[in-house]
């Protein structure tokens, strides 16, 4: 019979890309009795970047679990594997919207470090980021959360000025105008209505 208790892990692996490899780290969950909950999976520079967060039977040991995740995998992947319990928040959950944040302009040192302290000089908390490119400009786009106590007009504000100083055009959107406004279809879905 087994334990109701269960050992949840976060999980992260970087390793040179190929075609299977999602295939091959699930089939190690699941060899492991495991059940993935959160997963984020891309490629950064031909390199298979993913984490997830997983729940085993608590039998399933952290070192048993990266075992199989080693043994699945190249020598030359890095793997992480961390208890989850133990790696719970850092701090309270910030209370505000997801607001949408880009960026446009060419590409030179220290953008990404600009961009990201004046987050930080303004408790804003980064989400999820990426980096496109078009018509030789850097895209980048990150979606975010706002405080409720902060002023969103004034930060917004601030942010175009601020990007304009370094040659970047910049703006904060509330994520359903984003959606509505960079997504093709009706907009009724989206409002909910």
């Amino acid at each position: 019979m087994k334990s109701q208790a269960e050992n949840r892990f976060i999980t992260s692996i970087i390793v040179p890309d190929r075609v299977g490899l999602l295939r091959d780290v699930t089939q190690a969950v699941f060899a492991m009795e495991g059940n993935i909950g959160e997963i984020r999976q891309t490629l950064v520079d031909g390199f298979f970047s993913l984490v997830f967060t997983s729940a085993h039977p608590d039998e399933v040991s952290l070192e048993a679990f990266r075992s199989i995740l080693a043994g699945a995998l190249e020598e030359s992947a890095v793997i992480t594997v961390l208890e989850k319990d133990q790696c719970a928040s850092f701090g309270p959950e910030i209370d505000g919207s997801r607001y949408v944040v880009t960026t446009r302009g060419r590409d030179k040192p220290g953008t990404i470090c600009a961009i990201s302290g004046f987050l930080v000089e303004h408790n804003i908390n980064i989400e999820d980021w990426i980096v496109d490119e078009e018509d030789g400009d850097i895209i980048y786009i990150a979606q975010v959360v706002i405080p409720a106590t902060r002023d969103f007009r004034r930060i917004q504000e601030r942010f175009k000025s601020g990007m304009a100083a370094i040659g970047l055009t910049g703006m904060i959107w509330h994520e359903n105008i984003f959606r509505a406004t960079n997504e093709i279809g009706a907009v009724k879905p989206l409002t909910g209505d």
